[in-house]
């Protein structure tokens, strides 16, 4: 559970190796003694120690350590002793990327009694100070993802029996150290990679579902053993070409020909190695004479596997891999997602304008009511006003009409004899009563 190297861009450069490896323990073994006969070791061998029969196993060692701290899992320690059983009394090259305080540096040795290399790597400057009294333990300091520090390594051991992965545990690093240094591995060796909870988690670049997590690369190299049986005219590579897009790596085909298996535990990952012919399914083994049911069988003995043909399979491997259709899916999705949204803003405020306008008729309508209502009101008094106005234009007629005619009989009385032979009368009278009002003034 450690962190020992950062993202950085790297080649997928293959490495030669030399034919390692355990001895063979079994049809049912899983690891470095699976079924087939594993190359004796080419390294001398004049020194080595044989390994007790009871030899204590790795829980033993840790439980009795007290140097230098190490933190492993303890289920790891029961699937180690269980994949490493046949590299106890071999001279290992063992890598460890991600070492920390040394501690599993320390124990290998003893595990491992016969080894010839421990080499740990990681990027913490604080392990340059790591000091073992063992002289076939070596610690390289430096992220294991670049190529100064590959160099460093290979030049330690051109390649290694084990190699554990326990650095950073980001999907990245992960990808780029299988990547790296699986072809460095020797042929009957094994690769292994710890703490892939961490793959499920944003953390670390992944999440359950991440096409492109670390988990997720260790599932597809699953249907890179199984390459033969696709029905497809391609490279194992192409299915693995999103994480190499993802990640800035190469992964070689004869590399990943040489895949033997891939194995699952809780947070590990176990990938053993072979040469290619080893790695094929074989041919048939047809034994027995009576075919009752089958009768055809017999005639198959000895041939291989034919792959139906996959180019028009919607679920096979197309011009582009699952990964890289999901994240273009998603993209696309994100992408009108974005513009969904967009649209959803931009209706909603269209109808925000329509119920606004809505209203903004409503009282228009209101106003054209009312507008409508003192219209009619106006006509009414208008109406009473026109009548009123006749009453009088017929009133002041008929006054008109009264006053001429009384115009008339005055004329006619003032024309009249009488009128005329009263006029000297009319004039005394009209002289007595200002004189009398002029006497009354004096008097007062």
């Amino acid at each position: 559970m450690k962190k020992d190297q950062s993202s950085k861009d790297m080649r997928g450069a293959e490495a030669g190796s030399q034919p390692v490896g355990p001895d063979a323990v079994g049809p049912d073994a899983v690891g470095p003694e699976a079924v087939g006969e594993v190359p004796a070791i080419v390294r001398t061998e004049a020194h080595a120690t044989p390994v007790n029969a009871r030899a204590p196993s790795l829980h033993d060692l840790y439980n009795a350590h007290s140097g230098k701290v190490s933190d492993k899992w303890s289920s790891y320690l029961d699937a180690y002793d269980r994949v490493f059983q046949g590299y106890r009394n071999k001279p290992v090259r063992l890598l460890e990327i991600g070492v920390q305080n040394g501690g599993s540096l320390e124990i290998w040795p003893r595990y491992f009694p016969n080894s010839e290399l421990i080499l740990g790597c990681d990027i913490d400057t604080a392990c340059s100070g790591l000091v073992f009294d063992d002289q076939k333990i070596a610690v390289v300091v430096g992220d294991a993802n670049t190529d100064e520090i590959e160099r460093k390594i290979v030049a330690k051991s051109a390649t290694f029996d084990i190699i554990i992965d326990d650095g950073s545990h980001t999907s990245s690093d992960i990808v780029r150290s299988f990547a790296r240094y699986f072809p460095h591995l020797s042929d009957g060796g094994v690769f292994i990679a710890e703490d892939l909870h961490c793959s499920y988690w944003q953390e670390f670049e992944g999440g359950l579902y991440d096409p492109l997590s670390s988990m997720s690369f260790f599932k597809r190299l699953l249907d890179v053993v199984n390459h033969e049986h696709w029905g497809l005219p391609r490279f194992r590579a192409d299915a693995l070409a999103a994480f190499s897009d993802r990640y800035k790596v190469v992964f070689g085909e004869a590399s990943l020909a040489s895949i033997h298996s891939v194995e699952f535990l809780n947070s590990l990952c176990i990938v053993t190695k072979r040469p290619s012919p080893e790695n094929v399914l074989g041919t048939r083994n047809v034994q027995g004479r009576v075919a009752l049911a089958e009768s055809e069988m017999i005639t198959l003995g000895g041939t291989t596997s034919k792959a139906f043909d996959q180019a028009g399979n919607p679920w096979s491997l197309a011009s582009t891999t699952m990964e890289e259709e999901i994240a273009t899916n998603r993209a696309l999705v994100t992408s009108r997602g974005a513009q969904i949204e967009e649209l959803t803003d931009e209706v909603a405020e269209i109808r925000e304008q329509l119920q606004s306008g809505h209203a903004q008729i409503a009282r228009m309508e209101a106003d054209l009511v009312e507008r409508a209502e003192e219209i009619s009101a106006a006509h009414a008094t208008a109406s009473a006003l026109q009548t009123e106005r006749d009453n009088e234009i017929a009133r002041t007629q008929a006054l008109q009409e009264r006053m001429e005619q009384s115009e008339r009989v005055v004329q006619e009385f003032k024309d009249s004899t009488s009128w005329r032979i009263t006029s000297p009368l009319r004039a005394l009278s009209a002289i007595i009563t200002r004189l009398l009002k002029r006497i009354a003034a004096v008097f007062r």
